[in-house]
């Protein structure tokens, strides 16, 4: 008898078993659909020496069917990988898989098996006398925003939504948030606000922004606040709108000094930076919490007409704003006729504002290298500098973009996540180099326009434009997984355990 220690996710050799008489032993595999049949499905490896090799697989069809696979295994190691392409379980499916010969056991799947939630989940069992040790990481914390169903060993990445009681004028009120630490953060490290936009969520940007990559190799923390809903349900933030009476200037001033207070945070290192929405929420905590958050960035949001009427920073606050010059949805020009997202004049005109309310002398404008022709765009960086205690402000004009998270779709020779922590870090300790990002990137994923390859293996996830999950599943290296999108325009991230990560953006047809 032999222990072998299994880790899936190393490699992956498909291979369909199929003979026409089976020397080793006949299971039957029966699977029954619930409701939205067609999102259900599971693949069968075995578990090699030296490979992993698909020798079953399974996608419904038709809700409430039973379906009998009959396959040949052989004794050896089997994980069942169960997916979901919605990412809510199998909603009634089941799987029960038996042995036609009584007297072989399948060691650890004696009952029905159900995805219960999510996109993906691990079944493992054992044929035959061969002593199997699953090590299948993942979050094994089921109150856990990533808990991994079939996961054996825990590997620290267990996501958590966290609650924060703010204190509104005599009221508490519970708001959510995400908060991210790098393991190995020094005390006083940074902390940066990330807001999603409007109809968007924590969880989308946790996942597409790029902060956490940045994070992880800078040391500082990021905190994923999440909006409130406002009048028709709509995740939103207010920044100082006429349309919501949501006090999120004392949510996240308040949830800052708590986050300060109990992880260690440098309070002169505090930052808040937002897409679209969130982007008109980090300008209006310049204006009103200037002494909470020390410099604000916004990629695609603009400044609201109360705001830009009323502004009056008690500090300087240093200003980063990535913007398309084809954004249909939060005009470059500006949009003073809109009643309650408009008022405020351009980017430029709202940055150069900023740069003279704090003695700017000085103004540079370049056009940064067109790392990637095949984008549509290009981008010019026009700097305001030599203010007050060294302030600055900056504008990255992207020409031909549109209202996009650049260097996560859009525009690629950016990356928003890395250009704000650069412009951030030159007040806060060393500045760091934007060039220094450059090759954080590795490719383990193709695609074609048609299906995924995998050239190592590695966790894929695919969000559409709002931020919302519509792919999630691991793939083994050499593996090819169909996809059919949704939506014109798509997300990709891959992610290994080592840190290395690939974002990508996907054109649908």
């Amino acid at each position: 008898m032999t222990m072998r220690h299994i880790l899936f996710l190393l490699s992956l050799t498909c291979s369909l078993s199929a003979t026409a008489q089976c020397a080793d032993t006949e299971v039957v595999f029966t699977s029954n659909t619930g409701l939205w049949s067609q999102e259900m499905g599971w693949e069968l490896y075995l578990i090699g020496e030296g490979d992993t090799a698909l020798v079953g697989e399974f996608q419904g069809l038709t809700d409430g069917t039973l379906t009998a696979d009959t396959l040949c295994l052989e004794d050896g190691c089997y994980i069942l990988l169960a997916t979901d392409s919605w990412g809510d379980g199998w909603n009634g499916g089941s799987l029960l898989a038996e042995a036609l010969d009584a007297t072989a056991a399948l060691d650890g799947f004696g009952s029905e098996f159900s995805l219960s939630d999510g996109f993906y989940g691990f079944q493992s069992f054992s044929l035959g006398t061969e002593d199997c040790v699953f090590l299948l990481p993942g979050c094994t914390d089921p109150e856990a925003l990533n808990f991994l169903q079939g996961a054996t060993v825990d590997d620290g990445s267990c996501t958590y939504v966290e609650t924060f009681a703010v204190n509104d004028e005599g009221s508490s009120l519970l708001r959510e948030y995400i908060y991210y630490a790098p393991e190995g953060m020094e005390l006083g490290a940074p902390l940066v606000f990330v807001l999603h936009g409007y109809s968007g969520d924590a969880l989308g940007m946790y996942t597409f922004s790029g902060f956490l990559e940045v994070a992880n190799q800078e040391g500082f923390a990021v905190v994923f606040p999440q909006g409130a809903q406002d009048g028709s349900g709509t995740n939103h933030w207010n920044a100082n709108f006429n349309f919501t009476n949501v006090n999120d200037h004392a949510f996240l001033s308040q949830l800052a000094v708590h986050l300060q207070e109990t992880h260690g945070h440098d309070p002169e290192c505090t930052y808040s930076c937002g897409y679209s929405n969130g982007g008109f929420m980090s300008y209006s905590l310049a204006c009103a919490n200037a002494e909470t958050f020390r410099g604000i960035g916004s990629v695609g949001g603009l400044m609201g007409g109360n705001d830009w009427t009323t502004c009056a920073p008690s500090q300087p606050v240093p200003v980063v704003h990535i913007h398309g010059t084809n954004d249909n949805t939060v005009p470059y020009l500006g949009n003073s006729s809109e009643p309650d997202w408009g008022g405020s004049p351009g980017v430029e005109e709202i940055v150069s504002a900023w740069a003279d309310w704090n003695n700017c002398t000085e103004v540079t404008e370049i056009a940064l290298p067109n790392l990637d022709p095949t984008d549509g765009s290009t981008v010019d960086l026009i700097t305001h500098s030599g203010g007050d205690y060294g302030y600055e402000a900056r504008v990255y004009r992207v020409n031909g973009g549109g209202h996009d998270w650049f260097g996560s779709w859009g525009n690629f020779d950016i990356i928003s996540a890395a250009e704000m922590w650069s412009f951030w870090s030159q007040f806060c300790g060393s500045a760091i180099a934007v060039e220094e990002f450059d090759r954080l990137q590795t490719e383990l994923v193709r695609w074609d326009g048609a299906q995924f390859t995998a050239l190592e293996s590695c966790r894929v996830r695919v969000c559409d434009m709002s931020g919302r999950t519509v792919f999630d599943r691991p793939m083994m290296a050499g593996q090819s997984v169909p996809f059919n999108g949704c939506a014109p325009l798509l997300l990709m991230s891959a992610h290994q355990p080592s840190g290395a990560f690939q974002q990508l953006k996907l054109q649908v047809h």
